[in-house]
């Protein structure tokens, strides 16, 4: 589902999001839909052909053509109320000038931050099953547009953005995909205190999704979380 539009930028690969408010969309997203940890995509709109119809028509399966996602993870939660302080007396109540006042514009919002952990290319087959084309991670060489609406994902979209299958690893030679987490050095990278809480809650998930791969995500999840503790303890 739609959670959401992008609404600034603060670098290459961070991204404030709006969560959509009542009355914005049929369906108004719920805190679990936008929960931290939680996985996303954006379509890069700029690689669309400029046809701004193309993922409306890819969801709705009137389009079999490629379609390419950035696919990112919330990190931060921000509520905005710009009346917080403001605690004068007041005419009317809110829930009076919602009835009296109906186009009167409510600044509450909720923002989340998101990273970008790569990109994926996928198409709508006939039987209207998706299918995969590419998958990168690491830093896309596109940009987001302001906008740009942001998807949560589900748990198949999120395992196949994570299994590859290639010749370039020697696991994959046998014809096996394997489980690939080439964006932990970007995570690494950017400095942000709650960036290595969100790689543990990255990998509590990759556990539930890939039981195959227990042991070598449990030694992936006690290495961060040792250094997410020597990090603490300074």
């Amino acid at each position: 589902m739609f959670i959401g539009k992008i609404v600034k930028s603060d670098s290459h690969i961070n991204y404030v999001c709006q969560i959509y408010g009542p009355r914005e969309v049929e369906i108004e997203p719920n805190p679990a839909d936008y929960s931290f940890g939680r996985f996303v995509r954006i379509a890069i709109r700029s690689n669309q052909n400029e046809d701004p119809n193309l993922a409306l028509d890819y969801a709705l399966g009137l389009s079999q053509e490629p379609i390419t996602y950035a696919v990112g993870v919330i990190y931060d939660t921000i509520l905005l109320n710009p009346a917080f302080g403001s605690l004068g007396p007041r005419l009317s109540n809110e829930t009076q000038v919602e009835l009296f006042s109906p186009d009167y514009i409510s600044e509450k919002a909720v923002l989340i931050y998101i990273m970008v952990l790569g990109m994926m290319e996928q198409r709508q087959r006939p039987d209207g099953e998706a299918e995969l084309l590419s998958v990168m991670h690491g830093v896309p060489l596109l940009s987001l547009e302001l906008g740009s609406e942001i998807e949560t994902m589900h748990d198949d979209e999120v395992c196949a953005f994570h299994y590859f299958s290639d010749t370039t690893n020697a696991e994959a030679v046998s014809g096996e995909p394997y489980l690939h987490m080439g964006y932990l050095p970007h995570i690494i990278a950017q400095r942000s205190s709650l960036l290595p809480m969100v790689t543990l809650r990255i990998i509590d998930q990759l556990e539930r999704l890939f039981p195959q791969n227990l042991a070598v995500l449990s030694i992936v999840k006690r290495n961060f979380a040792w250094r997410l503790k020597v990090e603490t303890t300074g």
